[in-house]
């Protein structure tokens, strides 16, 4: 697995470690708010299109994953939040808990191998090949 999905698995763990941390608030919000902009959004995207990554990047592909990472990112955490919110349940510690579950789920499925598509090898008749009684 690539030091790319661990670093995103583990990025909402030590986020919500950040917060936890009696430390100034101006050391705890850039890393949470890196996280919450970033790695869902990249989790998401190395799980349905981690050829992505791979491959040479030119300047608009990495333009393009940068604009689907953060905009995926903040429609989970939008989602993320709704819901715990529509359930009563919402707090700071609960959302990033989900978000962090999330993008840990995704990082490390992306490294799954794909199954491929069974390819039927027998033919489907035509019309006319059939007989009406």
């Amino acid at each position: 697995m690539t030091a790319l999905r661990w670093t995103v698995a583990v990025s909402g763990w030590l986020a919500l470690a950040a917060t936890a941390l009696p430390v100034p608030p101006a050391a705890r919000v850039p890393v949470t708010a890196v996280f919450l902009l970033v790695c869902p959004g990249l989790a998401a995207t190395l799980l349905c299109a981690g050829r992505l990554f791979t491959d040479r990047l030119g300047r608009a592909t990495v333009l393009e994953a940068a604009l689907v990472t953060g905009a995926v990112s903040l429609s989970l955490s939008a989602l993320v939040a709704e819901a715990l919110l529509l359930s009563h349940a919402f707090t700071t510690v609960r959302a990033l808990v989900a978000l962090a579950a999330l993008t840990s789920v995704m990082a490390l499925a992306s490294a799954l191998p794909r199954m491929q598509p069974e390819t039927r090898s027998h033919s489907v008749p035509d019309r006319d090949d059939r007989t009406w009684d």
